[in-house]
């Protein structure tokens, strides 16, 4: 829904606020794997619960969401996410090595 989405300086972007949250949530990504941060599997899990309640409670009809917070809680679950992913890989190399 183009409401849903991003507009800049008249350009509306191509995906939601969440999604466009979420990416830019993944650029945490690289910097977690190379330089080593550690973060404990249960952060990046709790990271993802308040973009799950802000979708949550807007599904359900509870309230209505706005971009900003889909934006942000799309940022916060990337991150999450990015979490999750290194620490997976982490827990898979030191298996394998």
């Amino acid at each position: 829904m183009k409401s849903r989405s991003l507009t800049i300086k008249g350009h509306t972007l191509p995906l939601c606020a969440r999604c466009t949250g979420i990416l830019l949530g993944y650029l945490f990504f690289p910097f977690l794997f190379v330089f080593e941060l550690y973060f404990p599997l249960w952060l990046g899990i709790v990271l993802n619960f308040p973009m799950v309640l802000d979708g949550w409670t807007q599904k359900r009809q509870f309230r209505e969401s706005n971009n900003r917070l889909r934006f942000i809680t799309g940022i916060v679950s990337g991150l999450g996410q990015s979490i999750i992913i290194v620490s997976f890989s982490q827990l898979i190399i030191s298996f394998l090595l």
